[in-house]
């Protein structure tokens, strides 16, 4: 797809992101194009850390980024990915929008903990004992892919999985639009389709403290890469959420793709982990354009700018000649 000229403007975002991206072992090529998401994710993140002005040392296969300056610590992306038999990320319609918000916040956020539960087991085996990552700070950054619409659970999945907050989708429409803030209450485990109890609250104590911080999104998607290109003349309609002063409904806005424009962080969360054993300051892993999070005495702290990216739809405009 990538190839046709009409996404050449696409194509320049992803080239622009590569630049300087370093193949360490020769297969990203390759898996590029098979399993494009992961692939994306990593270019991403690499465009995020020249975006802030970390300086990346390639000369070690693992994790996938050591950063060297201004604060030294290393990066292992991963996506949350579908379960086995599930329904992937692309290649969906209308029919495949949620019904129960509640249980598609659930099946996200468990498919969220076993990603990060296979990266912190693949750190304490494997990365911590490499000497250029032992005794560093230890960044995982996921990105969401695990089902159709998966940017529709937008933070509330990552935000059980971590700090062991749910919403309370059913509260929140009880009391209405013009309340300030969603209901949400503590939860320490999601509940699989086979019974299975699976631990969320990685940050709420010391099991995970090897991780101080989580990179998320689950709007470094084609999207994004369609909101960043240069094509003033494609036929797409935006319409973005945004946090609003007047009650928990969120801000509307739309725009055709010539008066649309979005920053590269827009969307993109940080997680502290309040338990880490080498945390990492604000500015380590900040911008302007992100929203960061950390419990400092118990409570949910926040820096966010006001129109913060909570979801964008992209809507092509069909035409027929």
């Amino acid at each position: 797809m990538l190839r046709d000229p009409t996404y050449l403007p696409e194509r320049r975002v992803l080239e622009k992101w590569a630049d300087g991206f370093v193949d360490r072992d020769g297969k990203f090529v390759n898996e590029f194009q098979t399993t494009f998401e992961s692939s994306m994710w990593e270019l991403y993140l690499h465009a995020y850390l020249k975006e802030i002005g970390a300086e990346v040392d390639f000369a070690h296969h693992a994790p996938d980024f050591v950063v060297e300056r201004p604060v030294k610590f290393c990066i292992e992306a991963a996506i949350a990915a579908p379960a086995v038999g599930g329904d992937p990320a692309i290649g969906y319609d209308a029919t495949a929008i949620p019904e129960d918000f509640a249980e598609f916040n659930e099946a996200a956020a468990i498919r969220i903990a076993n990603t990060l539960s296979a990266k912190i087991s693949k750190h304490r085996s494997s990365y911590a004992k490499l000497p250029h990552a032992k005794d560093q700070p230890f960044v995982i950054a996921i990105a969401a892919f695990d089902r159709p619409f998966a940017h529709f659970a937008a933070s509330r999945p990552i935000m059980a999985a971590l700090y062991g907050m749910r919403y309370d989708e059913e509260a929140a429409k009880a009391l209405g639009p013009s309340a300030k803030e969603i209901p949400k209450f503590p939860v320490s485990s999601a509940t699989k389709i086979n019974g299975a109890e699976v631990p969320l609250g990685f940050f709420c104590d010391d099991r995970a403290s090897e991780v101080s911080a989580v990179i998320y999104s689950c709007l470094a998607t084609w999207g994004k890469i369609r909101a960043l290109a240069d094509n003033p003349d494609a036929l797409s309609f935006y319409q973005t959420l945004h946090p609003s002063d007047n009650g928990i409904i969120p801000e509307l806005r739309c725009a055709i793709k010539r008066d649309y424009s979005e920053h590269l962080l827009d969307g993109l969360h940080i997680f502290h982990n309040p338990f880490a054993k080498h945390p990492l300051g604000v500015d380590a892993l900040g911008h302007a354009r992100l929203a960061q999070f950390n419990i400092i005495d118990g409570r949910l702290c926040t820096i966010e700018p006001d129109d913060f990216l909570l979801m964008r739809m992209v809507r092509s405009v069909q035409t027929h000649g």
